[in-house]
């Protein structure tokens, strides 16, 4: 079993709000929010009867930081080399490793939207009738954006 936590997610988007109300500024909200996303938690547990949540000991816990490069693993003694569930390390490890990559990807994207928002907005702030911007929209993701 993989355990995620939203509530960062929930925590970031009610921050987000308030600092663009605050400063009217989306680079400046975006990097408030940004420093709680650079935090990737991964965790697979087995689950003993009784367990309601994971344990040190039951548990593969994987915390990167993706900013600093910080990487921390905690190895639960049911997932050592002839234990019951050893061969969950290689899922977990994949997981890491997907995990890492996708917030990496999204990360870079919203660096790049919040970058060509905040130029439009502060072409429109410094009296450009017409926002300008510099080549066509280069965003690194596999969905479509519009204009309106």
């Amino acid at each position: 079993m993989t355990y995620a936590s939203s509530s960062v997610s929930v925590t970031a988007s009610v921050r987000f709000q308030s600092k663009l109300k605050e400063t009217k500024n989306f680079g400046d909200a975006l990097v408030e929010v940004f420093s709680d996303l650079v935090q990737l938690e991964i965790v697979t547990w087995v689950a003993h009867e009784g367990d309601l949540t994971h344990k040190t000991g039951n548990r593969l816990k994987t915390t990167i930081n993706l900013i600093d490069g910080d990487i921390e693993n905690e190895l639960g003694a049911d997932f050592l080399q002839g234990s019951p569930y050893a061969e969950l390390r290689g899922f977990h490890e994949l997981q890491v490793e997907k995990g890492a990559e996708t917030i990496a990807n999204n990360l870079k994207t919203l660096v790049d939207i919040g970058q060509k928002v905040t130029g439009l907005l502060n072409g429109e702030l410094n009296g450009e009738t017409e926002p300008q911007i510099e080549g066509s929209a280069d965003f690194s993701s596999d969905r479509i954006f519009s204009r309106v």
